[in-house]
């Protein structure tokens, strides 16, 4: 049992914790900030670990930098005397459960204590999580989102089991490329839907990295039986001839309501629109980037093979259409021309 005793404690001397496992935004430390600079009476005390000559930061790393911001050189705090740097990293989490938390990092603070023989009173799903490797480069993948998702959203929650799916993939390529596909379909949301896949979506989402099967497939995702009065699925027979007439293996309808294609070589994600005004199809990867699926009609008229390259160009009158055969350096083109009146 651990003794509290009411203390200022001066800022220049905190360290944080050898493992830090919590998550804050920039948002959140310039509201916090704005708070410390007119009302500092209303922050809370943080807690702090006395060991030796050393002081670590328990429980408020974030109020501390809010003061550092404000220009404030002492914050109020509670500091307990321990006698161990594992009793500094086992109250850090235990003190932080209820906050935004990086799984990986809880796992990684898992391991630590358990190398110092303590066994730390947290959900046994992180116990379960840090039995199991995740490669240093995939690591460094999730952290590198992680800095610039909190600086651009106000609220950031990492899952702990988007991280326990990655961790359930034993290569190191599998990792990394479950790690691209999920990355890339938050990525695809708006700033303000920030939110990684529930479970079952990221069963479908992931799927294709476990098939073995070579032939296109749909996938549909059926929601829970309360919200199928609500549920579209996609035309299947249109689906059919969209993936068809695609580089990509297999359309996904999302509970979001949006059709997604999986590209199952690359693992890349693409919303899916249906250009009305060109009778073709529009994807749109993570990067914004645009492409466009001809319909398998198309494909069979102008007899196009795997590995060719078909060129689209829109042409509006002739002097356009003198201009683009002029840029052409080589005979060996199939042209096309249609006219609409």
């Amino acid at each position: 049992m651990f003794k509290y005793e009411e203390a200022i404690a001066n800022i220049s001397k905190l360290k944080p914790c050898p493992v830090k496992v919590t998550l804050h935004t920039e948002k959140m430390l310039k509201d916090l900030t704005g708070i410390v600079k007119t009302n500092p009476e209303q922050i809370e005390p943080i807690v702090v670990a006395i060991l030796g000559s050393e002081q670590y930061i328990l429980n408020g790393d974030l109020r501390v930098k809010a003061f550092e911001n404000a220009g404030k050189d002492s914050i109020k705090s509670w500091c307990i005397n321990v006698k161990t740097i594992s009793d500094v990293v086992r109250l850090h989490i235990e003190l932080n459960t209820h906050g935004s938390i990086n799984p990986i990092k809880m796992a990684e603070a898992v391991r630590y204590l358990e190398k110092h023989n303590v066994v730390p009173l947290v959900d046994k799903r992180y116990l379960e999580l840090a039995k199991k490797t995740l490669y240093p480069k995939v690591r460094q993948e999730w952290e590198d989102f992680i800095i610039t998702a909190c600086q651009k959203h106000p609220n950031v929650d990492l899952p702990i089991h988007i991280i326990e799916k990655i961790a359930d993939f034993s290569t190191e390529k599998e990792q990394l490329t479950a790690t691209t596909v999920i990355l890339d379909t938050v990525r695809t949301l708006k700033p303000n839907r920030f939110v990684f896949p529930a479970p079952p979506a990221l069963e479908v989402i992931l799927s294709s990295l476990t098939q073995r099967q070579s032939e296109k497939e749909i996938i549909v995702f059926e929601p829970p039986e309360s919200e199928k009065k609500d549920w579209k699925k996609p035309n299947m027979k249109e689906a059919e001839n969209l993936i068809r007439g695609s580089s990509h293996n297999s359309l996904v309808h999302c509970k979001c309501g949006r059709d997604l294609l999986l590209d199952t070589k690359t693992h890349r994600v693409s919303n899916v629109n249906f250009d009305q005004e060109n009778q073709c199809i529009k994807l749109v990867d993570g990067d914004g980037q645009a492409a466009y699926v001809v319909p398998p009609t198309v494909i069979e008229f102008l007899k196009v093979e795997d590995g060719q390259s078909l060129r689209i160009a829109t042409i509006n009158g002739p002097r356009e259409l003198e201009k683009f055969a002029k840029s052409l350096k080589s005979s060996s083109f199939r042209m096309v021309v249609v006219t609409l009146n």
